[in-house]
């Protein structure tokens, strides 16, 4: 899916020096508030946020915006591995 946004040109250039920097910190803002509203778990933010969708990548997205961890998220993402094991 695509999303379009209009920015106002007189806040484009306080979101970065092109447009693939504005686009990364837009995808970045989306993934994070999403994560903080717990509508997605730590990994679909990373994934959300182009950063990768391995925890360590998402983490330090989390870690760079100071974000604390969201419990729900922790426990979506340990009962993902616990199905996973029990397919093994």
């Amino acid at each position: 899916m695509t999303l379009t946004l209009d920015i106002p040109d007189d806040l484009v250039q306080s979101l970065g020096e092109n447009q693939e920097e504005c686009e990364q910190l837009a995808r970045e803002a989306i993934a994070i508030q999403l994560y903080r509203l717990g509508k997605i778990s730590l990994r679909t933010m990373g994934r959300l946020a182009g950063v990768g969708d391995d925890i360590w990548s998402a983490d330090s997205l989390r870690v760079k915006y100071g974000i604390a961890t969201n419990i729900e998220s922790v426990d979506s993402d340990q009962e993902a591995i616990r199905l996973l094991r029990k397919q093994a």
